[in-house]
């Protein structure tokens, strides 16, 4: 349907192609928009049209009528419906047509039947063949289904007498086919065949005779579906149209009488079916009341949530579908119910959770204008729902947390008990309808409300699988199977992926993008690397990585690669929303495998021998804000985890150097971030990196006792040392040092967005005491800071990724 569009647009209206997709999706909008306004529109006018006003318009085919329904008018009219009935009747009285027969047909089949009956000739003259083989010969013979006693009768007549058959069996078959057959009238020829039967054939030749004829015969002449369709036409042709004529006052369908097509017919030519005049004013009120209010809306949307328009419609058709429901539980159970009751405000508590608190604002405002109309214009019911929405807003501070909804509720029951005082403390109420009970109706309606907005929330995460406030809570949660996965099988990766998480979580906040969801993203952005987790640098013990001696770069790349792809099927098996799926496709974008790459170009001796696209993330490149923090989260946790910088300077330089790198590769392109966002971004990276990776003091160890410089006896008698600590940790303080002196210095003075005072620029980092630590984490510590490939920083640099 939208290539048919574009191509429509492109070809009548001259809409250049790089357009056109763009001009469908607003048309798209468009018509969803204008068919969402109608809708709403029959909704809001359902009630204005009068139950007795609208009996007879209500009437469809099969219904009973209430009540004797007489013509307002003397019409004589052609009934198509009528007409159309002795048509079709006229055109199913019409015979099939048949083609004349085939004589083709005659000449294959006696060909065969010549094939079979030689075939049998030559078993029964067989000398060698034992009876059994020639029944067994026999059977083979598909065309025919004989069955054994037959069978036996061809082994055992004499020959004079199979000439006979045989003579009798092209004779039969011939003089039958020579008539008209069709498929229809196959079985009755066959039971005609003995008559065809010479009278000097025995009963048990005659016998075999028929059964080897009704084997053979086939239909030789075939419906002709043009040539009887024409037939039908022209029968439908010849009827004449079917008038009908009513006068004024005849009835025209009875009390009690079923409606049928025709009486529905006759109903809508007499007028009974089309609106009265104030009908119509009720639409038109309906439709302007419907139009200025979606219209804002709308206009609200596009204006301060823009994404949900260009990147969201799955938002954009659940919003109008949740707003429809609503508006429709009110006509039929609000106001033509308990209105005081309807718990409305549901829908401002499930918008908040699913787009956020400035739509919900405005879509709660909208349905006040228009419940209020349906309401006789009622001011207290608009009021009512709008001041109940609007108060479940702010107080719904936090949706992911069930106490919340439950707080909304109790705010909600209490506005609405303020606005019911309001209206009604200096107006009368009968004893029915006391001031007590609208209270409590009140209260009640700010409950339900939040229980059917807990519910409402549910059906749509499990339902839609919608990344919403409670979905994200359940994959934010450590127990979840995949994160208890990867803290098994890859445990440097996971937190590796918590690390970027709280980046991406205060970036985020920083620029007022999806905290939430971005955070749970990370979580679950490099979930792939569970397959080889081996492969990748943070999950290597002792420095032992695979790819040495797998000795091959595009092996190693493809491995490195499908993390991204292997993750994507997990996220999918897990069914993770699609919206968390867009994260792990897109947090490499489409850059390259850089140390890989550069394997490879050192292997081939040219670079021109080497297919970049072998070293490239499938993308895409990131589609949002919130993607593109994560792009940039992995690639700076990921490089200064590996560099070990020294100083806040040198973090800023590393930050600023991973997004300029990912700035010049274009990468950022489709993300929506802005140059301000870059700078926001920044800042909090290097404040979050600052924490995380700061140095800390070796200090001395201890002047060992005369009972630490005793040797320990073990339960089986050996003696062991204590750990040499202050070896382990002077040669961990000259690692350290030496790749201090052996990184290049930059200039912090130098980096673009975040301005560093000059007494902190190249100043150390604060120094804290470092917690007590083993003797395995020791000796892994010197090994990471000591023995890892001096190539792994510029790696990750380049690429992002620690393979």
């Amino acid at each position: 349907m939208s290539s048919w569009l574009a191509d429509l647009l492109e070809k009548y209206f001259n809409v250049p192609p790089e357009k056109t997709v763009l001009a469908v999706r607003r048309l798209a909008v468009i018509g969803a928009a204008v068919l969402f306004v109608l809708i709403t529109t029959v909704v809001v006018a359902f009630d204005d049209l009068s139950p007795e006003a609208s009996t007879i318009a209500a009437l469809q085919v099969g219904d009973i009528a209430r009540q004797d329904i007489h013509a307002p008018i003397s019409l004589t009219y052609v009934s198509d419906v009528l007409t159309n009935q002795r048509r079709e009747a006229a055109a199913a009285a019409v015979q099939p047509v048949y083609d004349a027969p085939d004589p083709n047909v005659a000449r294959r089949q006696a060909q065969l039947a010549r094939q079979i009956l030689d075939f049998i000739l030559n078993v029964r003259r067989d000398p060698f063949g034992s009876p059994q083989q020639k029944l067994s010969d026999l059977s083979m013979i598909t065309a025919l289904t004989l069955d054994e006693p037959l069978m036996q009768r061809i082994l055992t007549v004499d020959d004079s007498t199979w000439q006979a058959i045989d003579e009798q069996v092209v004779t039969v078959l011939e003089r039958v086919m020579r008539d008209e057959i069709r498929e229809a009238d196959i079985f009755t020829i066959q039971g005609q065949l003995p008559l065809e039967v010479s009278v000097r054939s025995s009963a048990e030749d005659a016998a075999l005779i028929t059964a080897i004829v009704s084997d053979l015969l086939r239909p030789n002449t075939f419906e002709n579906p043009a040539a009887t369709a024409s037939a039908q036409q022209q029968a439908r042709d010849n009827v004449p149209p079917e008038q009908r004529s009513f006068e004024r006052g005849q009835i025209v369908v009875r009390e009690g009488t079923r409606l049928e097509a025709a009486d529905y017919e006759a109903l809508n030519q007499l007028g009974l079916l089309r609106p009265a005049d104030y009908r119509i004013q009720a639409l038109a009120r309906a439709l302007l009341a419907t139009v200025i209010t979606i219209v804002t809306l709308g206009l609200y949307i596009a204006r301060f949530q823009p994404q949900l328009f260009e990147d969201s419609p799955r938002f954009l058709v659940l919003i109008a579908l949740l707003f429809l429901l609503t508006l429709v539980g009110a006509r039929f159970l609000g106001v033509n119910g308990q209105i005081y009751v309807y718990p409305s405000a549901a829908l401002a508590l499930l918008f908040v959770a699913i787009v956020g608190a400035d739509v919900a604002a405005m879509g709660i405002l909208s349905l006040a204008v228009l419940t209020g109309l349906m309401a006789d214009n009622s001011l207290e019911i608009a009021v009512l729902v709008a001041s109940g929405g609007m108060i479940g807003i702010p107080t719904l501070r936090r949706s992911e947390n069930f106490n919340s909804y439950f707080f909304a509720g109790l705010m909600i029951g209490i506005m609405n008990i303020a606005i019911i005082a309001l209206f009604n403390l200096a107006t009368p109420l009968n004893a029915a309808t006391n001031l007590l009970t609208l209270f409590i109706y009140g209260l009640l309606n700010g409950i339900l409300s939040a229980a059917a907005a807990l519910v409402g929330l549910y059906l749509v995460t499990q339902l839609l699988n919608l990344p919403t406030s409670l979905k994200l809570l359940e994959l934010s949660r450590p127990n979840h199977p995949l994160l208890q996965r990867l803290l098994r099988e890859a445990p440097g990766t996971y937190q590796h992926s918590l690390q970027v998480a709280n980046l991406c979580e205060q970036a985020a906040n920083r620029i007022g993008a999806n905290a939430e969801l971005v955070h749970v993203a990370a979580l679950y952005h490099d979930i792939g690397k569970m397959e080889n987790a081996q492969f990748f640098v943070e999950n290597q013990v002792n420095n032992i990585s695979p790819h040495t001696a797998l000795n091959d770069p595009y092996r190693s790349a493809a491995i490195i690669i499908d993390h991204v792809i292997e993750g994507d099927q997990l996220a999918r098996q897990h069914r993770l929303p699609k919206r968390i799926r867009d994260f792990i496709k897109e947090h490499h974008g489409t850059t390259r495998v850089a140390y890989f790459y550069n394997k490879a170009v050192e292997q081939a001796g040219d670079e021109a021998a080497v297919n970049i696209e072998n070293f490239m993330y499938p993308g895409p490149r990131p589609q949002t804000r919130e993607t593109a923090i994560l792009m940039l989260a992995d690639g700076c946790e990921s490089t200064v985890r590996a560099r070990r910088p020294g100083s806040k300077a040198e973090i800023a330089d590393i930050v600023h150097e991973i997004v300029q790198a990912k700035l010049a590769d274009e990468q950022l392109d489709d993300s929506k971030l802005t140059l301000s966002d870059l700078k926001e971004i920044q800042t909090v990276f290097v404040e979050m990196l600052q924490g995380v990776f700061h140095p800390r003091i070796n200090y001395p160890t201890p002047a060992k006792t005369s009972t630490q410089t005793a040797p320990i006896k073990s339960e089986s008698g050996a003696e062991a040392d204590a750990p040499p600590r202050a070896a382990e940790e002077q040669t961990l303080t000259q690692v350290n040092a030496e790749t201090e002196a052996a990184k290049p210095q930059q200039n912090a003075g130098e980096f673009a967005g975040i301005a560093l005072d000059d007494d902190e620029a190249d100043t150390p980092l604060a120094q804290v005491p470092p917690l007590r630590r083993t003797t395995e984490t020791r000796l892994l510590s010197v090994q990471l800071d000591g023995a890892e490939d001096p190539k792994s920083g510029e790696k990750e640099k380049e690429s992002g990724e620690k393979p």
